[in-house]
């Protein structure tokens, strides 16, 4: 079941990291290349759709921590990646407010 877990953590985060950056291709497509430098802050709509799978994969990396034996690399691998998670969600919040 463990393995399971981890294999399913890292999917959703993957592919939510992957899905938002290929949903906003076709934003970035359109104008032209002053255009898109002047406008590169706009939320592009991918990011909207993709963000759904966000909190499932920061809340399953969370389970992972719990499960996980303390005090080992994949424990502490874990629990760094788990602080990048919340701190780029935090930045990102903090950022866009």
């Amino acid at each position: 079941m463990f393995p399971i877990l981890q294999i399913l953590t890292i999917l959703i985060v993957a592919v939510a990291m992957a899905l938002e950056h290929v949903l906003e291709l076709p934003g970035k497509m359109r104008p032209s290349k002053e255009d898109y430098l002047t406008v590169q802050q706009i939320y592009y709509p991918g990011f909207t759709i993709s963000r759904a799978n966000e909190p499932p994969g920061a809340l399953l990396l969370l389970l992972l921590l719990f499960l996980m034996p303390a005090n080992t690399i994949a424990f502490w691998l874990s629990a760094a990646a788990f602080a990048v998670m919340v701190a780029m969600y935090a930045l990102f919040w903090l950022r866009n407010r």
